[in-house]
Order: structure tokens, then C-alpha cells, then sequence
């Protein structure tokens, strides 16, 4: 290709590449063939990143044989947060990304590179932390953006040659667009499973999530919590100040709901001014704190009414119910809530209403 290598780089370590197979890729290995078409032939939609990965590196190994391999992953839209995938180092735990040099050469270059000991004094010092005498190495790209590297190792005197690059560069084209439909994938789910007025899960999300919370719950013999959540005398707000005005309430409450929740609870907008909120490993006494936080967080919390001095006091009703000492099936748990939830409105609104004691009063 004819440029420059970088600076520090050594030119003979740099794989010239093409973006299409050529006839040297596979000498005399029909069996390189077939495993690179594996990785063409993946059904995307089914598969996540990681897995994804796992395959790229077993698929590797069978394509060029090496004794350790090592992928590390940045995804383009967060380089801070990476996946690193690591077999058979000794310790098991592979090189931190400030001292792998090798990622950092093929990120520069954006070209494989075949290496081995006396090319390189940084490379050097780097195959001597990785116990390796040789490497070869694949920029990783995601939306033709640098994402990662794809790296093996040789332990023995053995080392790589320019047709082992050219197979892992081949190997990263193919798992760049396995990666691309793995995103479009997420995404639309993302959409499809994101209420687009208030962010918060959407009701799909919500139930699928609660039958697994219920079958999990019941498998470790735990406790989780359903609570619903409604805004009492909301249609007042809409009839008053408008659609759009009371559009702008249940994002400011869908804020209080997510505040100071765990990452493994859920918070969704189950439908109008209803939500739900799924408390996973949660017995009644923590249920009952966290919908006491969330009443009092919306009975002190100033509704803002835009484009106007306006700032409304509004009240929240809650209907709750737990899993197993409730009900034990998730559409049981529902209509337990749901009736509970119905309960407290009736007996005043602003309050939080456990089945259990609509069970008791019946």
C-alpha cells in the first residue's frame, strides 16, 4: 500500500493487506477455509458481543495455531469501557491495555503486524510479560472505526508469518459485520423496549423482565417486590394545563422513580400515568421503605408546570405485592398489585397498599 509506517513502528513487523481473499491466505488448509466461513455465516441476530468474541477466538485458533490469544475490545461509542478476553496466560490474568504495546501498534497502523523477540525493544519487554516468543496481531474495527485488537501468541521458537495477518485481518472484516448486526440489533430493541416519553422501560421490557424475576425468585428461593404506581389525580393536570404540560409531569416523576434505585431493579411506564417497579431480592419490610421514599419524594417534590411560575403538589397511590409469599405466577403477582393498587385509591389515594392487607380485609 505504500505509506509510511508510523513512527517506532518497524516497517517489517506491518502486514500489507487487501480487503478481499487471496489465493496465498490458504495453502494447502481447506479446513482455514471452512472455520473463516463460520464466522461469515453466524446468525447475528441471535448472538451478543461477547459471545460473539468467544467465537471470533476459537475460530482464530483454529485458523492459526498458537498457544495463547487474547482480544481486547473498546467499543467505539465508549472507548472508557472495555471487554478483554484472555486464554491460557499463566497467571491467568492477560497484560493491562496501558502495557499492551501490540494493541497499540495495530490501533496505530490499522494493519495486522507479525512480531517476534529482537524486533522491538517496547515489543520486547512486552512478549516477556506475556511469556511469548512471537505474536500476531488484527486491528478489530466497528462501524470502520478502530474497536480493538485481536491477538495470538507462540510460546516456542516457532513464529508467525505474513499469511497468518492476512487470515486474523480477513477474520476481523468478518467479525466487523457480525459486530454491525449485532449492534443494529440492540438498538432496535433498545427502541423497541424504551418508552419514548418518559426513557423508562417500556410495558414489553416490564413484563418480560417480571416472568424472569418471578422464575428466578422462586428457583433461589428469594423474595422480590411489584409495586404499581400511579399519580393521583392526574387527568386534572391534563385538563387544566394540556397535554403537553402533563407530558412534562411524567417525565419529572419517571426522574423521582429512578432515583436512588439499584441497577438491578426495574422502572418502567407501564401504561399512561401508571407505572411499575420490579424489586428484585427485596422482602416487605425493604418494599415497604422503598415505596414510603418514592410517596414522600412525590408528596415534596415541586411539579413545575412549563413555561408558566406554576408548580403543582401532587400525591402517588401504590399498589403492592410479593413474590412468593403472595402469589408465585407473574400474571397473578399483576393483578394482585393492580387490585392493591385500586384498593388505595379508593381508600383515599396517597397511600401505599400491600395485597396482603386488601386479603385480610376481604
Amino acid at each position: 500500500m505504500g505509506t509510511e509506517p508510523p513512527s517506532n513502528i518497524p516497517a517489517q513487523a506491518i502486514v500489507e493487506v487487501f480487503n478481499e481473499p487471496t489465493s496465498d491466505m490458504f495453502p494447502q488448509q481447506l479446513g482455514a477455509l471452512t472455520s473463516v466461513l463460520r464466522m461469515a455465516l453466524l446468525p447475528g441476530m441471535e448472538l451478543t458481543l461477547p459471545t460473539t468474541l468467544h467465537l471470533l477466538l476459537d475460530i482464530a485458533q483454529s485458523v492459526v495455531a498458537s498457544d495463547r490469544q487474547l482480544i481486547v475490545f473498546c467499543g467505539s461509542q465508549d472507548p472508557g469501557s472495555r471487554l478483554q478476553l484472555g486464554r491460557h496466560f499463566d497467571p491467568p490474568a492477560p497484560p493491562e491495555l496501558a502495557v499492551n504495546t501490540l494493541h497499540t501498534w495495530v490501533g496505530r497502523i490499522g494493519k495486522p503486524v507479525v512480531v517476534g523477540v529482537g524486533l522491538d525493544p517496547a515489543m520486547d519487554r512486552y512478549l516477556e510479560r506475556v511469556e511469548a516468543r512471537a505474536a500476531v496481531a488484527a486491528p478489530l474495527f466497528l462501524e470502520h472505526e478502530w474497536a480493538g485488537s485481536l491477538q495470538l501468541f507462540r510460546i516456542g521458537a516457532e513464529g508467525f508469518s505474513t499469511v497468518d495477518g492476512r487470515l486474523l485481518w480477513l477474520l476481523s472484516l468478518l467479525a466487523e459485520n457480525q459486530m454491525a448486526r449485532i449492534q443494529s440489533m440492540q438498538q432496535l430493541t433498545r427502541m423497541a423496549y424504551t418508552d419514548y416519553l418518559t426513557g423508562l422501560r417500556a410495558r414489553g421490557y416490564f413484563e418480560q423482565t417480571l416472568e424472569q424475576e418471578v422464575h428466578r425468585t422462586l428457583r433461589q428461593s428469594t423474595s422480590c417486590g411489584l409495586l404499581l404506581a400511579d399519580l393521583d389525580d392526574f387527568k386534572n393536570v391534563n385538563d387544566r394545563f394540556g397535554h403537553r404540560a402533563g407530558d412534562d409531569v411524567l417525565r419529572q416523576f419517571a426522574r423521582i422513580l429512578t432515583r436512588d434505585m439499584r441497577d438491578v431493579d426495574t422502572v418502567a411506564r407501564f401504561g399512561g400515568d401508571e407505572f411499575a417497579i420490579i424489586l428484585p431480592e427485596a422482602h416487605e419490610e425493604g418494599v415497604r421503605y422503598v415505596a414510603q421514599r418514592i410517596s414522600e419524594a412525590v408528596r415534596t417534590h415541586p411539579f413545575r408546570i412549563p413555561d408558566t411560575d406554576i408548580q403543582l403538589q401532587l400525591s402517588l397511590s401504590l399498589g403492592i405485592a410479593l413474590c412468593p409469599s403472595d402469589e408465585r405466577r407473574p400474571d397473578q403477582l399483576l393483578r394482585a398489585a393492580d387490585l392493591a393498587l385500586y384498593q388505595a385509591k379508593q381508600s383515599g389515594k396517597d397511600r401505599p397498599f400491600f395485597w396482603r392487607e386488601l386479603r385480610r380485609i376481604s
